[in-house]
């Protein structure tokens, strides 16, 4: 732990740890020793298993019409900032902002030259920016003495204050909840959310297994609990305020945060597509920057998100349409590294599917039925890249709650060829198997912009219908 000085002018100097201080550690001969008991990865990587799961793009027998024109891409990037009151370096406050950017893909790709050109891309992009601010550690709120009520109740303001094309977060927190569990559906039916348990720790419905059925509350303002009295927050059903700590980092809590408004935020503009010119969606992808998948205390969500995007892939299909691509990019963790290992196995344009011996045994993947509302799948694109893509079905869940069935067949997926094949067109040179509209919206999210909007506009009205009639 290093030691802090004050310096002149009253300001806060810490001790600096050698940068060749921890490099002893990869010689040490007690480590090298232990760790030589352990197989590498690629040690057992097993050709004939991988054969058998890998298909070619070309064998799907999908439609591959209505070619993707239109690509939104969503991304947010979290900073804890310390010493949030001069000379209090363990004061902290949570900061967030979650990028939107919407691509014509005809106005950016259609040049003679192999690479983008950037006055092209300006030209065919839009872009904005949601902001987001969430109390850290040793905050005292002027209302609420209890740090982690504090916590709640600028959540709550955050969700009721951050517009989506004209939805509040809140509203698109409601939409979801009616797609979720049978109880969900019901309590959103009457403008509620259905709380698993009271934040209070010392009321008797703090307990979620007692079986009363849940608590619910008003989906837009504050209210009671009826056996304790503490306030109760529509955004309570997260329970993010569980990872909150008080005297201690957050950037748990901060990470929880933002993937669940990155979902919403994506979810939102393709309802407002919808609502203002639904012969887009077909036309349209939805990029999402990870998994689609909802991690950590807000997992429960998982299922309304599912759950609200087969809806609008069902009105979709009864208006004669083909539903918009939706798919997760994932950039980093171990199926990214397995999958860049074993891609000597899988032809360029060829597609390998991951059943779930496969996501369990050798990607390591656990709590499946819990957290993910997409299907993994790994691509090994037309110039070479390597994507981990997740895909949701078209129905039913992404995997089986029974270990005997498998849903891994590919028939629930009519989106996979177009999804691959837009995936062919956006590779980026930026990154290692990085694609365009992702890096864009990490590089708007990646840093604080100075007039970082709180309402994302990815698309004006003006816009979708100029564009709608096309």
């Amino acid at each position: 732990m290093p030691y802090i000085a004050q310096g002149p002018g009253s300001s806060i100097r810490y001790e600096l740890a050698s940068r060749l201080g921890h490099l002893p550690t990869t010689t040490n001969p007690q480590i090298r020793e232990r760790l030589a008991r352990y197989r590498k990865p690629e040690d057992s990587f097993d050709p004939a298993l991988i054969a058998e799961r890998v298909v070619p793009v070309d064998a799907l027998e999908q439609s591959p019409t209505p070619r993707i024109r239109y690509v939104v891409a969503v991304d947010g990037s979290g900073h804890e900032y310390e010493e949030a009151f001069d000379r209090y370096p363990s004061t902290r406050v949570l900061y967030m902002q979650i990028a939107g950017v919407f691509i014509d893909l005809n106005d950016m790709l259609d040049q003679s030259d192999r690479f983008v050109d950037p006055a092209r891309l300006a030209d065919a992009m839009e872009a904005s920016v949601v902001s987001g601010f969430l109390p850290g550690s040793y905050l005292e709120h002027e209302v609420y003495q209890d740090p982690t009520e504090a916590f709640r109740a600028e959540l709550f303001y955050l969700f009721s204050s951050t517009e989506v094309q004209q939805r509040t977060l809140l509203q698109l927190l409601l939409e979801v909840q009616k797609h979720g569990q049978p109880a969900d559906r019901e309590a959103a039916a009457r403008g509620e959310i259905l709380l698993s348990k009271c934040p209070n720790r010392d009321c008797v419905l703090n307990r979620p297994n007692r079986g009363f059925g849940g608590i619910p509350v008003p989906a837009q303002e504050a209210t009671f609990c009826p056996e304790c009295s503490k306030s109760l927050w529509p955004t309570d059903i997260l329970r993010i305020y569980e990872a909150f700590k008080p005297d201690a980092p957050n950037k748990e809590a901060l990470g929880r945060c933002h993937q669940v408004i990155e979902h919403l935020i994506l979810l939102g503009v393709a309802l407002s597509f919808e609502q203002l010119s639904p012969r887009l969606l077909p036309q349209t992808a939805f990029l999402y920057d990870g998994d689609l998948a909802i991690f950590g205390e807000p997992a429960p969500l998982h299922t309304g998100l599912l759950g609200t995007w087969q809806a609008l892939w069902s009105r979709c299909l009864s208006r004669g349409h083909q539903p918009p691509v939706v798919v997760g990019v994932a950039k980093r963790g171990y199926p990214v590294e397995h999958l860049r290992g074993i891609r000597r196995f899988i032809p360029r344009r060829h597609l390998m599917r991951l059943d779930d011996f496969y996501m369990r045994e050798l990607l390591r993947v656990s709590s499946l039925t819990e957290t993910y509302f997409g299907r993994k799948f790994f691509y090994h694109a037309a110039d070479g890249q390597l994507l981990v893509l997740t895909v949701p079905p078209v129905n039913g869940e992404a995997y089986s709650k029974k270990d005997k069935n498998d849903l891994s067949e590919l028939h629930r997926f009519p989106t996979l060829a177009r999804t691959f094949e837009v995936c062919d067109r956006l590779g980026s040179r930026l990154y290692d198997d990085a694609l365009i509209p992702v890096a864009l919206a990490h590089n708007w999210a990646a840093y604080p912009l100075a007039n970082a909007e709180r309402v994302l506009r990815v698309l004006t009205e003006q816009t979708i219908k100029g564009k709608g009639n096309n």
